[in-house]
């Protein structure tokens, strides 16, 4: 069993206790109770742990990995995963897999991403400086993705330099 932290109580950067079920929800070989759609909704309040996004730059995904009841959430590393598991940039999720545990569709995810703090933070928890983000991102009145997620400026890191997808074929 993982750390109970400040339980019964939320933790200092607001994380609240786990479910007690959350490693039955988030165990694809329980049959009977687990499924991704069930695992995700118990380990929303606990993205920001998985993170490092800092909360004075970032404020649409801060980082909360230093709260106490993070560590109840380690069941949630099959959840977080598939959320990462993309086809080229973030906005391109595979969530879809021939297994009973995996019950979303990506139509499920598109449908649900629109204004859903999970996947803003899911989309955004990338980003260190988010106001440049805002500024590359911004298109008249609203906010284009794309202009971020399909920039290849935006795939160098500024120590290593440009990604070269060539390299781990």
């Amino acid at each position: 069993e993982y750390s109970r932290g400040a339980c019964p109580a939320a933790g200092s950067q607001g994380v609240p206790c786990a479910p007690q079920n959350l490693s039955a929800l988030c165990n694809k070989y329980n049959r009977k109770r687990s499924s991704l759609s069930a695992c995700i909704e118990a380990c929303t309040p606990a993205f920001c742990c998985i993170h490092d996004a800092p909360p004075d730059l970032n404020q649409f995904a801060p980082n909360c990995r230093l709260d106490e009841n993070c560590d109840q959430y380690n069941y949630c590393y099959i959840a977080w995963w598939k959320l990462h598991d993309t086809v080229g940039p973030a906005l391109f999720l595979r969530v879809e897999q021939d297994d009973e545990f995996y019950d979303l569709d990506a139509e499920d995810i598109a449908a649900d991403s629109s204004g859903s703090p999970l996947f803003t933070q899911v989309l955004l928890h990338h980003f260190d400086d988010m106001e440049q983000v805002i500024i590359d991102g911004t298109v008249g009145n609203g906010f284009n993705a794309d202009r971020i997620f399909q920039d290849e400026a935006y795939w160098v890191y500024p120590e290593t330099n440009k990604v070269v997808i060539s390299e781990f074929n």
